[in-house]
């Protein structure tokens, strides 16, 4: 049996009793290393994680880019190994899933900004190119989604076997169809007007209809029937110049 040291265990009171007076959200929080140590406790919850969150935060420096790094690159980190890289990139996806699940609970399309909300959530800060479809019922509830490797689709097509199951499954009366360009514009390319064109052509044999294609950039999101962006989101550089503004101002 391995026994922990006094100084180890003193530690481990210290970042229980951090998370327990809920200091991740206090504004006088502990030094920003000790947030990753804590999730790193999950990860290993028998060692002493001080040193490696050190060490992650020197490389990724923030604790978004720790989770989106891929599991290769996580390896080169002395300290991780191929099973803790996956752990730690497992989180991200169980961060997408919760709040996915928790919008999800309440979305209608009558509700214009719960749809966009989710899409924002979905899309918004992934840094590889996704597509998903969206099966809405009669009310305009949504009632499930697919998502699919955009790479992949781009590569080989979006086959109507895959689209054909979707719709046959879900007993959908409408469809949405959204998908990310990262770090890019969302204004839609040639190449989504004749995915859109594709998929209307396969529609057209079932009762049902594609309500719109939407894309996710780096700055806001497009609809594709409106020909307009129906989203626009804050940038770093706007942030700034309305606190410099203000500043002016006094």
């Amino acid at each position: 049996m391995q026994l922990k040291s006094p100084a180890h265990s003193q530690h481990q009171n210290l970042l229980t009793s951090f998370e327990a007076q809920d200091s991740f959200h206090h504004k006088k929080s502990k030094p920003f290393h000790h947030h990753v140590e804590y999730f790193l406790t999950y990860i290993f919850p028998r060692g002493d994680v001080n040193p490696l969150a050190h060490k992650l935060l020197d490389k990724y420096e923030t604790f978004a880019n720790i989770i989106d790094a891929e599991v290769d690159d996580l390896c080169t980190v002395d300290g991780i190994n191929k099973r803790s890289a996956k752990k730690i990139k497992l989180f991200g996806d169980m961060i997408n899933y919760y709040s996915y699940s928790k919008i999800t609970q309440k979305v209608n399309l009558k509700n214009t900004g719960e749809f966009l909300n989710l899409l924002e959530q979905l899309l918004r800060m992934q840094n590889v190119e996704n597509l998903y479809l969206f099966a809405i019922d009669n009310d305009f509830n949504l009632i499930q989604k697919r998502k699919f490797d955009l790479k992949k689709v781009r590569s080989v097509g979006l086959s109507p076997f895959d689209l054909v199951s979707f719709i046959s499954s879900t007993k959908l009366s409408y469809l949405i169809v959204a998908h990310n360009h990262p770090n890019g514009t969302a204004q839609a390319s040639i190449n989504d007007h004749d995915a859109v064109r594709y998929i209307n052509e396969i529609l057209e044999t079932f009762d049902c209809k594609l309500l719109d294609s939407f894309v996710v950039g780096q700055y806001g999101i497009y609809s594709e029937s409106q020909n307009s962006f129906v989203r626009n989101f804050s940038t770093t550089e706007s942030v700034y110049n309305k606190i410099f503004k203000n500043v002016d101002n006094k």
